[in-house]
């Protein structure tokens, strides 16, 4: 239960009156190098510096659950659309994927016409019965959940791609250190567009909201972009950081996304207004892991020691409903 004293823990610079983060736990001991989030309630997945893996409670209502079979540390994580299955991804080029009520191994995917080096992301697509890897080895692979080699396997030129996200038409979004972000093709991957962000030093990584409508790139001159998807036309170029942006995150409600830099700082914005309205220092420098829970009331990131706190949202900002049609 979160005290009064609890509530207080911590000073958030850069606040505006209508947004606020507070601090609400240190996970003392988990020194992790990915988060991801459940698509609905406040649990995620953290993958541990020690190669553990564990799926947890940022409400602290259910328990812990550990996933046993990683010898190296996973970088990629994710949760199916139903919450129902998680996969995860090592510096091996091991796959996972798992049973997220009871942490059980229900498959491992193979390797030999898969990625050569380490995954970096993982994400599924919107029926949860195919995923996309990005892997060290600047190749992204497309895979069926049900088992099997990747049934469609793409490189860069190098591109350096970095989070790929499939999109509900079967298109492929995914951010690169040459352009910015590109879009690829159903099935094919084959590339359907170019987008250049300003500046012309790319992306290292690129996230989208729940609805598809904004992308945001996370910039290498320390500058974070937000673009049109439809249109793929920039909207607004936010600047604060003053380093390489490594990672970023929407809020399930869209209305903001919180992205982190290697300058130690984690910055939340208002994609609507193109402003800054919160800030956390010492955070990781080696850029921390961004993630806000499915039920919009949690941001998970790690610190300067790498470890996971726990900041809690106000207001929260939980997945809008569905528009009824008339």
């Amino acid at each position: 239960m979160l005290t009064a004293t609890t509530l207080a823990a911590s000073l958030v610079l850069g606040q505006t009156s209508g947004f606020k983060l507070t601090r609400v736990k240190t996970l003392d001991g988990l020194r992790a190098v990915a988060v991801a989030a459940a698509p609905t309630g406040s649990q995620f997945i953290a993958c541990l510096e020690n190669s553990e893996v564990r799926i947890m409670d940022a409400g602290g209502k259910i328990p812990t659950i550990k996933l046993v079979g990683h010898v190296q540390p996973a970088y990629g994580a994710a949760f199916s659309p139903d919450g129902k299955y998680i996969l995860t991804g090592d510096e091996q080029a091991k796959i996972f994927l798992w049973e997220a009520k009871t942490g059980k191994k229900i498959r491992e995917y193979p390797r030999a016409k898969g990625h050569q080096r380490g995954i970096q992301s993982i994400s599924f697509n919107k029926t949860g019965t195919q995923f996309l890897s990005v892997g060290r080895d600047d190749a992204i692979c497309v895979w069926n959940v049900s088992g099997g080699d990747p049934v469609a396997k793409v490189t860069g030129e190098p591109a350096n791609f970095y989070g790929a996200y499939f999109l509900k038409t079967g298109a492929i979004y995914t951010g690169t250190q040459v352009d910015g972000w590109r879009v690829l093709a159903p099935k094919t991957l084959a590339t359907v567009a170019k987008v250049k962000v300003p500046g012309g030093q790319g992306a290292n990584n690129f996230a989208i909201n729940r609805n598809e409508t904004l992308g945001l790139t996370c910039g290498r001159d320390g500058v974070v972009s937000i673009y049109d998807l439809s249109k793929r036309t920039l909207l607004s170029s936010l600047k604060g950081h003053g380093d390489f942006v490594s990672e970023a995150d929407f809020t399930p409600s869209g209305r903001y996304a919180g992205t982190s830099a290697i300058d130690g700082t984690l910055r939340v914005w208002d994609v609507k207004a193109y402003k800054q309205v919160a800030q956390l220092d010492n955070r990781s420098y080696v850029g921390s892991p961004v993630a806000f829970t499915g039920d919009g009331k949690y941001l998970l990131s790690t610190n300067s020691g790498d470890t996971i706190e726990i900041h809690m949202l106000y207001p929260p900002q939980p997945a809008l409903a569905p528009t009824k049609k008339r």
